[in-house]
């Protein structure tokens, strides 16, 4: 199993909020929870901050997240993040 834990900083609150908006409303969250080898795939806030969001994404290999990055819901993540001026850090832990 792989853990992706994904940090996105947009340069204020209502982008970053902007940003979750249209993922849940086009559904971007969904469909990768439906996807093969997904086991999570879920946004949070973090504490004290307004500007970042947080996504930890659980996959059952690093090949299932490979696969996911190929998709057309993945291309239009990438589309809004460029929308909403989105910078990301990504740390990815293994576990046996």
């Amino acid at each position: 199993m792989t853990n992706f834990f994904v940090t996105y900083t947009m340069p204020t609150k209502e982008e970053r909020d902007g940003y979750l908006k249209e993922i849940q409303e086009k559904g971007i969250d969904e469909i990768s929870r439906g996807e093969d080898g997904c086991y999570r795939y879920d946004y949070f806030y973090p504490a004290g901050s307004d500007n970042t969001l947080f996504l930890w994404e659980q996959w059952e290999s690093r090949d299932h997240q490979k696969a996911h990055c190929q998709t057309a819901h993945f291309a239009e993540l990438g589309k809004l993040k460029e929308k909403y001026n989105a910078t990301t850090e990504i740390q990815i832990e293994d576990k046996a």
